[in-house]
């Protein structure tokens, strides 16, 4: 007996992939014919389970269609499903398979893996100038130092590097502690300066890890948040930033530290640093119930067992008030300095609540804000802490860091995932989420936390295999340089034109290199860029920043298979084709029509084409 379904085919589910409250949902399954056999299909809604009958709709040939009709609930939620088949007094399934990506189903005999629908609210609206921006992601002390004052003159616990092109590295005592934080200068006007160069890469929204004061280079242990870092400049340089960046159309995001604080912080001020009484010092501090001690004041709740970074409970009422609610909340602050926007470290750390209210009161602040969640998996139905998260559901986030995109294209331009594999992955998000996130997911390449993107593409080794000294001393032979230049330069093509918002993490447009966390944040090679690559980045994204079908046209995906990977975008008359093939060798394309010219060179195009090795199709149909 043969039974067909494929929850990416309307012929089977429509509509396809999310859906809004309430909206009707019909599912047909397509069997063989001369089979007396009993459908049902199961559907649970928040551990709630409803059976369906499913009635013969139609015939097809040597095939009986049958259909049920389903009715989104009121309320976000997350449906699950599957099909029940008896046959006598057997019973079997038909279901996901069990990579859980959807699409084409799998037959079990117990324990079928559901397939997903995601039921999200009709209001969802991400703002424009979010949703059709390109990012560029700055760790301010990597980036370029503008002035010539020191700012770190006098500061205990920092060491300055003479030479802005020395290797980073972490300092650190016999115990694996830091003993010293080093730190290059970059500041505030280093960005101010470089506002023209990032205009020539297309660049309308500036993502900045922590800026806030903190005893650390990266920031992530906050300090005060009301301050910016004495190392990033004085309040006129922020000012002045906005500015420069306003008169050039480009948003500020800042990175919301919110989980959690640093032990040498003014609320937790461990080390007596700051002068007013911190809940380390006293029970009676006004910051005490911020904390989770567990046997005052040595043992407290840390962010993964890092004692240099207590924990905070989000939820208690007055840092509720200080962080989120207040008249002169930390976000307002910040807010009306001129920040657009919020990345959340570590979102899934935080509680729907908190992250619920913290929407709520940068609407009030800005109706144009946005809140985007540090999430490393498909956000649709991620779990915290046994708990299903709600960021979709229409009050929480407006995106996500899309590290799905991350890891399937690189896998494939790196050769561990072929076409059809690194489709199914990608469908599975595009049938997940929520159309207006999808368009406006983060889609990145590297970030702070990540292996560089040029280092992962030069075939190196993995760096789990390898001691300290040779992370740090590691560089790509000038094989491998060449090597992932071209498939650097595939890889950000896709970036480029796919939906969503591209995030160039800064120096990857340049050639830097480095293993993950520290190697990975390294100073930018200004004057030693790597100019193929540099000048690949200006034009595609300038590109970008151009086209309306590339902002907002309709994503199909076209040929995906083996050394392959295409798609086309489409808006009104005007559809898109970009394809690449990762291999070494040439491909033929059969492009889906006629009338198709080279976008970068405006030459037409036959049908059937040709894409070299490490090769690209960016063409265009009007």
């Amino acid at each position: 007996m043969k039974i067909f379904y494929n929850s990416h085919d309307e012929e089977y589910k429509s509509p396809f992939g999310a859906v809004g409250t309430g909206e009707q949902i019909d599912i047909r399954l397509k069997v063989e014919k001369n089979h007396n056999l009993g459908y049902t299909i199961a559907v649970m809604i928040r551990g709630v389970d409803v059976e369906y009958v499913m009635e013969a709709e139609r015939e097809e040939g040597d095939y009986i269609v049958y259909k049920a009709e389903l009715v989104a609930p009121n309320y976000p939620c997350l449906i699950y499903y599957y099909f029940a088949i008896t046959e006598g007094d057997a019973t079997y399934y038909i279901g996901n398979c069990r990579e859980k990506l959807g699409g084409e189903c799998c037959l079990y005999y117990e324990n079928p893996v559901p397939y997903q629908i995601t039921v999200a609210s009709r209001n969802i609206r991400v703002p424009k100038w979010y949703k059709e921006g390109i990012m560029y992601q700055i760790y301010v002390d990597r980036f370029s130092i503008g002035g010539d004052e020191n700012l770190y003159a006098g500061r205990k616990g920092f060491v300055k590097y003479e030479d802005w092109n020395d290797k980073n590295r972490y300092i650190k005592d016999d115990s694996g502690d830091v003993r010293f934080w080093d730190v290059y200068g970059g500041n505030l006007r280093g960005v101010i300066e470089k506002i023209p160069y990032l205009r020539n890469l297309g660049v309308s929204i500036l993502y900045f890890n922590p800026i806030f004061e903190a005893n650390s280079n990266h920031k992530y242990d906050t300090g005060d948040y009301e301050k910016l870092d004495f190392g990033y400049g004085k309040d006129e340089d922020f000012e002045e930033l906005v500015e420069e960046c306003k008169k050039n159309d480009i948003s500020i995001i800042l990175d919301g530290v919110f989980s959690h604080v640093g032990m040498d912080s003014k609320y937790f001020n461990r080390f007596g640093r700051y002068e007013n009484t911190g809940a380390f010092q006293s029970k009676d501090s006004e910051y005490y119930d911020w904390f989770r001690f567990k046997d005052y004041p040595n043992e407290y709740e840390s962010w993964w067992g890092n004692k240099s970074l207590p924990n905070v409970e989000e939820m208690d009422p007055s840092y509720l008030d200080y962080i989120l609610r207040g008249e002169n909340s930390i976000v307002k602050q910040w807010m009306r300095k001129g920040v657009k926007g919020w990345r959340l470290d570590v979102a899934d750390e935080l509680p729907d609540e908190f992250i619920q209210i913290l929407k709520s009161e940068t609407l009030k602040e800005d109706k144009d804000s946005i809140v985007l969640g540090e999430v490393w998996e498909d956000a649709s139905n991620k779990e915290s802490y046994n708990k299903l998260r709600k960021y979709f559901y229409g009050d929480e986030l407006d995106s996500v860091m899309n590290y799905p995109f991350r890891t399937t294209f690189t896998g494939f331009v790196a050769g561990y995932v072929d076409g059809e594999i690194a489709l199914k992955r990608i469908m599975s998000i595009y049938e997940n989420y929520p159309s207006e996130y999808f368009y406006s997911c983060m889609n990145l390449i590297g970030t702070h936390d990540t292996v560089r993107a040029l280092t992962f593409l030069g075939d190196s080794p993995d760096e789990r295999s390898l001691d300290e000294d040779t992370r740090y001393g590691y560089v790509l032979s000038e094989e491998q340089r060449s090597f992932a230049v071209k498939r650097l330069k595939l890889l950000s093509l896709v970036q480029a034109t796919f939906p969503g918002v591209p995030c160039i993490y800064y120096g990857d447009e340049a050639g830097m290199e480095g293993y993950s966390d520290p190697y990975c944040r390294g100073t930018y090679p200004w004057g030693r860029e790597n100019e193929e690559l540099l000048s690949w980045y200006r034009k595609i994204f300038k590109f970008r920043e151009g086209s309306e079908v590339l902002k907002r046209g309709a994503w199909k995906p076209y040929a995906c298979k083996g050394d392959l990977f295409s798609f086309t975008r489409t808006l009104g008359s005007e559809t898109i084709v970009v394809a690449i093939n990762r291999s070494g060798e040439d491909r033929v394309f059969k492009l889906p029509g006629s009338g198709y010219e080279d976008i970068l060179t405006g030459e037409e195009l036959d049908r059937k084409t040709k894409i070299q090795g490490f090769g690209f199709i960016l063409a265009i149909c009007c």
